[in-house]
């Protein structure tokens, strides 16, 4: 799955993913402004300020978004997200080893990490499979309620699925 840098068109494609209040704090965490709007999306999500990446289709379309920075020595993974026109494919997986093997490259990093809240089973689910395990959260971690912290080793182990 080929990673490439998101524009501001991508950006205001995912805003349409959310469709009420629970799903845009389910994926971005609790602080995220609703409604929507476009400046205060672009604020909550860091635009500009750290990596912001999709996938495409062949054809083209927005498949999927993620964002990385840099995270005390690790590849931090945040706001993932699979088009819901193309959720419940495995994609999720082959997404998030992809943006773990491009971020960690350009990064340098061979660890990396990400919040998930308890509740999206799905996405929990997804990171487990990809070798992420709970541990202990930073100590500057934000103290949100149903959140995890996971980390993972190896990204090249992610490469081939």
């Amino acid at each position: 799955m080929r990673i490439e840098q998101a524009r501001i068109e991508d950006a205001r494609e995912i805003m349409g993913w959310f469709p009420d209040k629970d799903s845009i704090v389910r994926w971005g965490s609790p602080y995220m402004s609703w409604p929507l709007n476009e400046n205060t999306f672009l604020e909550d999500i860091y635009w500009g300020e750290i990596a912001s990446c999709v996938a495409r289709t062949e054809d083209g379309r927005l498949l999927a978004f993620g964002q990385y920075h840099s995270k005390l020595g690790r590849c931090h993974l945040a706001r993932l997200v699979i088009n819901p026109e193309f959720r419940g494919r495995g994609l999720g997986e082959k997404f998030v080893a992809a943006l773990m093997v491009h971020g960690g490259r350009e990064l340098g990093a061979e660890q990396f990490s990400l919040y998930v809240m308890t509740a999206n089973r799905s996405a929990y689910n997804c990171y487990k499979a990809l070798g992420f395990v709970l541990t202990k959260p930073p100590d500057d971690a934000p103290n949100l309620e149903d959140v995890v912290f996971m980390v993972a080793n190896n990204p090249d182990d992610h490469e081939t699925r």
